[in-house]
């Protein structure tokens, strides 16, 4: 994917950072969006390794791009997730 600079870890440090600013103490993490932190875990987790460009080439909306993040994600990090899957398609099957 075509990843824009902020979608890193510098860009996270900068959120954090600019949290903190001007902020003698504070009892609560930074705010960082959904939509921010699921591009940087996709980027890091999967992207980064396997490049998967034509999720900024096909003309779908973000949402369903997440959609898509989120399937491979799970498929490659969750055991539960790829176990579902299998168990539905045996019963697709049937």
């Amino acid at each position: 994917m075509i990843w824009n600079e902020e979608i890193s870890f510098d860009g996270f440090q900068k959120k954090i950072d600019e949290w903190y600013k001007d902020k003698d103490f504070e009892l609560c993490d930074p705010p960082i969006s959904a939509q921010f932190a699921l591009d940087l875990i996709f980027k890091t987790l999967v992207d980064d390794r396997e490049d998967y460009p034509y999720l900024t080439t096909m003309s779908e909306n973000v949402e369903q791009t997440n959609s898509i993040m989120l399937d491979l994600i799970l498929r490659k990090y969750s055991r539960k997730y790829r176990k579902y899957l299998k168990s539905k398609r045996k019963m697709v099957s049937k």
